[in-house]
């Protein structure tokens, strides 16, 4: 009987080694790696695109001269609108978009001029002049993305928005538009 219990101990001791084999052989390994870097300089800024009136920019703005009362067919409206890095460093921008509310269709014309005096109420923009966009008024992306104006921190730009009424606008109707811009870090 002492030589049964050891066989049976024998075959216990056996399974334990065959179970510790099995076992090692899925473990899995944890893998790390450090590298040293020359010291550097971080820096910090602040990011602020500002709309408004030339000097005096905010973050939103009512552009409300660029409206009008009972306009006609191929009528229009034209305004000035100062962009400003009001930050310490440099930016990307770009109109990322416009938004039609209101049943009269309306195209967008965009023209960086050089001085908000260049955009008169009445006539083609002045003096120095870009064209930036021409077409719907809804939807208007200025640069087309990826692409975007690069602003140096505490410069402006001045673009000249025209709207524009269709050849027949419907009567007693009005429609609003929303200019979103956008601006990255360079």
């Amino acid at each position: 009987m002492n030589i049964k219990f050891g066989r049976y101990w024998a075959l216990a001791a056996a399974s334990v080694v065959v179970l510790v084999f099995a076992s090692a052989q899925t473990t899995g390994a944890l893998w790390r790696d450090e590298a040293v870097v020359a010291g550097g300089t971080i820096t910090s800024g602040t990011l602020d695109i500002k709309v408004g009136p030339s000097g005096a920019e905010v973050n939103n703005y009512v552009l409300a001269a660029l409206g009008s009362t009972n306009l006609g067919p191929n009528g229009y409206s034209q305004a000035p609108l100062s962009i400003r890095n009001s930050g310490n460093v440099p930016f990307n921008y770009r109109l990322q978009g416009t938004t039609l509310t209101g049943t009269v269709p309306l195209s967008l014309t965009a023209t960086k001029v050089s001085a908000a005096a260049n955009c008169p109420t009445v006539g083609a923009p002045s003096g120095s002049t870009t064209a930036l966009f021409s077409g719907n008024a809804h939807g208007a992306q200025v640069p087309a993305a990826p692409a975007a104006r690069l602003l140096a921190a505490g410069a402006n730009e001045v673009w000249c928005f025209r709207l524009t009424a269709s050849d027949d606008p419907p009567k007693s109707q009005s429609s609003t538009v929303t200019f979103s811009f956008r601006a990255d870090q360079v």
